[in-house]
């Protein structure tokens, strides 16, 4: 089943606040509001994160870019202190299994992205290929990445081409770089 978490309660926004100076001083929901107006399609979904600080980062990056959504699958909690306050203004789901958020998006008419650098699945560098306005995109648990079976149910893999001897990026970093280039693209 997949739930929505809770913004919190809704306060005015201190001047020490970490939001944009056009915002101190505006209440969370009229900063959630106002913010709704420029959203893009984009969706994150990041499958069984142990490191719960990615998460919470992952979720900055979401507002930094203003994507529709991010889905935690798996463990339910995470550190909002790493959020930098942006929590308060995400639309953060929590379901149990990535088979249910993946069926929902597609439902929705969304291209699923595995993202991992796999050799063996042919993944398309994200510089090299055109994202459909409607994306979600798959993250895995740093090491052990996504499972054969995870990658199964997305229909492509993207990697982010990197040019020195480590195997793979932070998973928080990877979705920065991700939705970086999907904003880049439509907006």
């Amino acid at each position: 089943m997949i739930e929505k978490y809770s913004w919190g309660e809704d306060k005015i926004n201190s001047r020490k606040a970490n939001v944009i100076e056009f915002y101190k001083d505006w209440r969370t929901k009229d900063i959630r509001a106002d913010l709704q107006k420029n959203r893009n399609d984009c969706i994150m979904i990041f499958n069984n994160i142990d490191y719960n600080i990615n998460i919470g980062c992952a979720i900055r990056s979401n507002n930094a870019f203003l994507g529709k959504a991010v889905y935690i699958i798996g463990r339910r909690r995470y550190d909002k202190r790493s959020t930098a306050g942006t929590a308060h203004y995400e639309h953060i789901y929590h379901a149990d299994t990535l088979e249910e958020v993946i069926d929902y998006v597609r439902s929705l008419g969304y291209t699923v992205f595995a993202v991992d650098n796999i050799v063996d699945y042919n993944p398309i560098n994200i510089l090299d290929i055109s994202f459909p306005r409607l994306s979600a995109f798959v993250f895995g648990e740093e090491g052990p990445g996504l499972s054969a079976s995870d990658i199964g149910l997305c229909d492509s893999m993207v990697f982010i081409g990197t040019y020195g001897s480590i195997r793979s990026l932070n998973v928080a970093v990877a979705a920065g770089i991700v939705q970086y280039e999907y904003s880049r693209q439509w907006r």
